[in-house]
C-alpha cells in the first residue's frame, strides 16, 4: 500500500513539548508552510471511522491541544500524499486559517444542549417591500438567523456573552433536542462559564441544558481544516 502523510491538525507556534504518537502509533512532526504548520504522521494507509479509532483520534487531538496555544483541529482521514502536497494544500488558504488561529488561541469549546419545547413561532410581520424575489431573499434570511438562534435562552445567553470569544449556534428541527451551542471560551474561563449555566437551571421555562468541555476547538475550524 503506498503510504500518506496523515493530518491532525493545523498550529503555530512551538509546541510545549513532545509531539508524541498518532492513531498508529507512528511519531508526529511538524509540517510548516508560511506562519502556520500542520501536525501530522506517516500511515501506511487511513484507517476505518470505527468508534474506537475516532476516540483514539480525539485522545491525540486534545493532547495536543494542550501542546499549543492554537490549534485548528482536522477532521477524520485527512491524509495527503507527502510534504510537497500537505504544503501545497495549506498555501492558498494561509490567511484564512492564521485568521482562524488567532481566533482560537488561548481558548477551549464549550458545547452546550438544550432540550425542550421551543417557543412558539413569532406572528409574521410586513410583508417585506419589493417585488417576490425580494421577499423570497428576506424570508430565507429569517429562516438563516432563526437557525443559527436559540431564543428559548435569552437570559443565559446574555449572562454567557462577556465570557464568551465566538458562538456558533446549530438549530435542530425537531426535539427533543432543541439546539446545540458551541462556545469559544478561555483557557481560565471554564469554571465561570459552568457556574453561569449552572446559575440559569430552573429558570429557562422547564428546558433541560447540557454543558460538556472543555474540548478542542473542533466547531471553529473552517471549513473541515485543512
Amino acid at each position: 500500500m503506498t503510504p500518506i502523510l496523515y493530518i491532525y491538525a493545523v498550529v503555530d507556534g512551538e509546541p510545549a513539548g513532545p509531539l508524541g504518537e498518532g492513531i498508529g502509533s507512528e511519531p508526529l512532526r511538524l509540517v510548516r508552510t508560511g506562519g502556520i504548520a500542520a501536525v501530522a504522521g506517516d500511515l501506511s494507509a487511513v484507517l476505518k471511522p470505527a468508534p474506537e479509532t475516532l476516540k483514539h483520534q480525539d485522545a491525540v487531538v486534545r493532547r495536543l491541544a494542550g501542546l499549543f496555544t492554537a490549534l485548528l483541529p482536522a477532521r477524520f482521514g485527512e491524509s495527503v500524499a507527502d510534504e510537497a502536497a500537505l504544503a501545497a494544500r495549506l498555501a492558498p488558504r494561509e490567511s484564512e486559517l492564521a485568521a482562524a488561529l488567532a481566533l482560537v488561541r488561548g481558548c477551549v469549546q464549550m458545547t452546550l444542549r438544550v432540550f425542550g419545547e421551543p417557543d412558539p413561532a413569532p406572528e409574521p410581520g410586513a410583508p417585506a417591500a419589493g417585488g417576490p424575489g425580494a421577499r423570497y431573499l428576506a424570508a430565507r434570511r429569517e429562516e438563516r438567523q432563526r437557525f443559527h438562534s436559540l431564543p428559548e435562552i435569552g437570559p443565559l445567553s446574555q449572562a454567557l456573552r462577556p465570557l464568551l470569544r465566538a458562538e456558533r449556534i446549530e438549530r435542530h428541527a425537531a426535539g427533543p433536542l432543541l439546539g446545540t451551542a458551541y462556545h469559544l471560551v478561555p483557557r481560565d474561563g471554564t469554571a465561570a462559564y459552568l457556574a453561569a449555566v449552572e446559575e440559569a437551571r430552573g429558570r429557562l421555562g422547564g428546558r433541560r441544558l447540557a454543558a460538556t468541555g472543555p474540548w478542542p476547538p473542533y466547531a471553529f475550524a473552517p471549513g473541515g481544516t485543512p
